[in-house]
């Protein structure tokens, strides 16, 4: 399991999908299946810039980690956990090897370009206001998870997701190389 973090827009799903273009491995986005059960209760708290409650994460990945054999195989998580709960969750799972881990990265893009990145996207919820309380739960809840990994003895690789696309990519691959089998096509 590699695990990407960074506050939305610093560019995670775009470095998973160059990750999974080389390793041929599945990718798990809560972001995607939280859009996927086209919940309106969980819409509505997206919409606003809040997460969802540890209990609906849990359900929406524990099914997700059985189908793709997430003990054995190796996977991109992108947007968890993003608690000290899921955190544990997710340590818990690894310890009792129903997880393999590999790496923890974390996408480190100041907000000014994020904000320019959110806002030139042009989706519905890509608000200042909802960017700010997205900011806002990234600070208070998911930082703090990273530090959380940290002192349970996962290391956390700082990437500059600041530079173009193809930069961040090279970091991420240096970082990963000798930790994956790299299938390239």
């Amino acid at each position: 399991m590699i695990i990407l973090f960074g506050v939305v827009g610093s560019g995670k799903s775009q470095q998973a999908e160059r990750l999974i273009a080389k390793l041929h491995c599945p990718y798990l986005s809560t972001s995607k299946l939280i859009r996927e059960k086209n919940n309106l209760q969980w819409d509505k708290l997206i919409t606003a810039g809040h997460l969802l409650p540890d209990d609906d994460i849990f359900s929406l990945l524990e099914p997700e980690l059985e189908k793709i054999d997430a003990a054995n195989a190796e996977f991109i998580l992108d947007g968890a956990p993003r608690s000290i709960g899921q955190a544990e969750w997710l340590i818990a799972k690894i310890k009792a090897g129903s997880l393999k881990f590999t790496a923890i990265i974390h996408l480190d893009v100041s907000k000014e370009v994020v904000l320019q990145r959110l806002l030139s996207r042009g989706r519905y919820d890509d608000k200042e206001e909802v960017i700010a309380t997205r900011f806002e739960q990234y600070d208070k809840l998911t930082v703090p998870v990273l530090k959380y990994f940290q002192q349970q003895g996962y290391p956390v690789s700082e990437v500059d997701g600041s530079p173009p696309i193809g930069e961040v990519e090279k970091q991420i691959w240096e970082l990963l190389k000798d930790k994956v089998e790299a299938k390239v096509r």
